[in-house]
């Protein structure tokens, strides 16, 4: 048991690094889906304050 423990801890240790370009891009595509959820959100926002614009301005004036 100890054995296969020390044996998979030297197949880490022995991994590859990942480089920059991995890090750089893991990173660029964290921020393309932060960015396209923020838009997701506001679009929807947009949405429903026109929705509630239609609706308000098709309500007769008490």
């Amino acid at each position: 048991m100890a054995l296969s423990a020390g044996l998979r801890l030297v197949a880490w240790a022995r991994r590859p690094e990942a480089d920059a370009t991995q890090a750089s891009r893991a990173a660029l595509n964290r921020r393309i889906a932060e960015l396209s959820a923020q838009a997701r959100r506001e679009e929807l926002e947009a949405r429903r304050n026109r929705d509630l614009d239609l609706f308000v301005a098709q309500r007769p004036i008490a």
